[in-house]
């Protein structure tokens, strides 16, 4: 039986444009909040940074400027208390390096990490790296907060595009191996959840231009991830 949460779970969401979203989306960070208030398990997002890409006109930023333009949320709805740690274009291989201090700053209880696309997309790893960077992002988070909780999504896959035909296999080989890997990363006092995104996830009905998810994705994201979270990481259980 699911035990009463005396306190909002925080948690903080690491990925790319996927998570990051752009400005006028609702994203699936929100649908994921609306899903748990509506089950009355709030949580509390935590991170850096809010809201979305900004539009276009607002990258005309000073020379000099430290903070990015944000972008807002489809007008209408309110989401009062949203952080996260994704951003448009983002790498497992930079999230790696500064995963540690994020989690000491915001300490947040739970990661929702989606990254490893444009890794896979760019060239940037293959999927032996990629899996090695997931590891190591792993360890840098726990040496922040040992009894930090993990959902961990594989990369979905995108509509065909002439320029990358190596991508679908290579994202299949990652996908593959990667809920090994999170088993054997995953401790009673710090599980590693698997999420699979890549066989829900529809390119040509969820998304707006073969990748970045649209409404039907935002729901279908968040679905997968409440799936994981509720009963693996609220109860405690690792699997």
């Amino acid at each position: 039986m699911t035990q009463p949460m005396t306190c909002p779970p925080s948690i903080m969401v690491v990925g790319d444009s996927l998570s990051h979203g752009s400005d006028g989306d609702y994203t699936w960070r929100y649908r994921l909040a609306r899903h748990f208030a509506a089950r009355g398990a709030p949580v509390r997002f935590t991170g850096p940074w809010t809201g979305t890409r900004a539009p276009p006109r607002a990258h005309r930023s000073p020379p000099h400027a430290h903070r990015s333009p944000v972008g807002g949320y489809r007008p209408g709805i309110g989401f009062p208390g949203d952080r996260h740690y994704a951003r448009w274009g983002r790498l497992m291989e930079e999230a790696r390096r500064n995963i540690a201090d994020a989690v000491a700053a915001h300490r947040p209880g739970h990661l929702l990490v989606a990254l490893g696309f444009n890794d896979l997309a760019w060239g940037v790893s293959g999927p032996d790296r990629l899996l090695a960077h997931v590891a190591e992002f792993v360890d840098r988070a726990r040496a922040a907060r040992p009894d930090l909780r993990f959902l961990v999504a594989d990369v979905v896959h995108r509509t065909p595009l002439p320029s990358l035909p190596h991508l679908p296999g290579i994202t299949e080989a990652y996908n593959a191996r990667l809920p090994g890997l999170l088993a054997a990363l995953s401790t009673p006092r710090s599980p590693v959840v698997p999420v699979g995104l890549a066989a829900v996830y529809d390119p040509y009905a969820d998304t707006y231009d073969g990748l970045h998810p649209g409404v039907a994705g935002e729901f279908t994201i968040a679905k997968a991830f409440a799936g994981a979270f509720l009963p693996a990481l609220v109860t405690g259980r690792a699997g």
